[in-house]
């Protein structure tokens, strides 16, 4: 009798210890399922990546590639204009503003903290750009000492001050600008405007994907791309910690992308190139 109702102590025990360990597991899969959309961050000014048509409508390679994932789980993807500024998507703690991230995030150490990211999707390469009246900056070394602009809290940024991204298996960086006089911006469309309103008005040169700046060129922006690019860096969904079968089901979701081609097909239709493989 004392040896059965040990076991049954044990028992009890030992399910609550499980219950606790996973009551948060499935908790934000289950929100986005029972009400059929996942939340996400609106970007509406940085192509070909993230931004708003003549008609309001959001387009880009990250677009499609949330679309896709949400389509895959079987909901859709309600964006919030702005709902967090990037140095807030980065840091983590949502409050429940954002569901994940499918925003170019590179996993650095720092933002692992507070964030996991499941799975990485594309492989970013950063370049530096200036005014197209800029003559005298025509390597990055050359823009030593300059102003140069950059998003808040994004890896431009890290770059820029020369703070290691410490991930695993990426290549060393190797730093071609010396003492920049760094200048952020909240949001990717400030940096351009800035840099866009003349040579030194604002800035004398600003660091963003190479895509971002093709696409700028290709409409008529008055910016020119300068030297090879910076460095190369792996993008990955983010969320916040807490639910294991979310994480498994993006992971899922996105190598399934990349097995069928899916995310290649995304990265030729905006890019013109492939940045899908490592």
């Amino acid at each position: 009798m004392v040896n059965r109702l040990c076991v049954c102590m044990l028992f009890n025990i030992l399910a609550g210890i499980l219950i606790a360990s996973t009551g948060h597991a499935g908790e934000v899969l289950d929100r986005i399922m029972s009400r059929g959309y996942i939340t996400m961050n609106g970007e509406t000014g940085w192509p070909p990546f993230s931004w708003k048509d003549a008609k309001g409508q959001y387009k880009g390679f990250d677009v499609d590639v949330a679309n896709e994932v949400a389509r895959r789980l079987g909901v859709s993807v309600k964006r919030v204009d702005h709902a967090l500024t990037w140095e807030e998507e980065t840091g983590g703690h949502w409050d429940g503003k954002i569901d994940i991230s499918i925003g170019s995030m590179t996993p650095t150490a720092k933002r692992a903290e507070n964030l996991d990211f499941p799975v990485n999707y594309y492989y970013a390469i950063a370049a530096l750009a200036v005014h197209s009246d800029n003559v005298a900056i025509r390597t990055p070394a050359d823009a030593s000492g300059k102003r140069i602009g950059a998003l808040k809290a994004a890896t431009y940024e890290l770059y820029l001050r020369r703070v290691p991204f410490n991930i695993k298996g990426m290549p060393p960086l190797f730093y071609k600008i010396d003492n920049p006089v760094i200048v952020t911006f909240d949001l990717e469309s400030d940096v351009i405007d800035a840099l866009a309103k003349g040579d030194g008005v604002e800035l004398d040169a600003l660091v963003t994907y190479l895509p971002t700046l093709m696409a700028l060129v290709n409409e008529g922006r008055p910016f020119r791309i300068i030297g090879q690019p910076l460095y190369r860096a792996p993008q990955s969904v983010a969320m916040e910690p807490g639910d294991s079968e979310l994480a498994a089901k993006l992971k899922e979701v996105v190598d399934s992308m990349h097995a069928d081609g899916t995310l290649t097909e995304l990265s030729m239709k905006w890019f013109d190139f492939d940045m899908t493989k490592p």
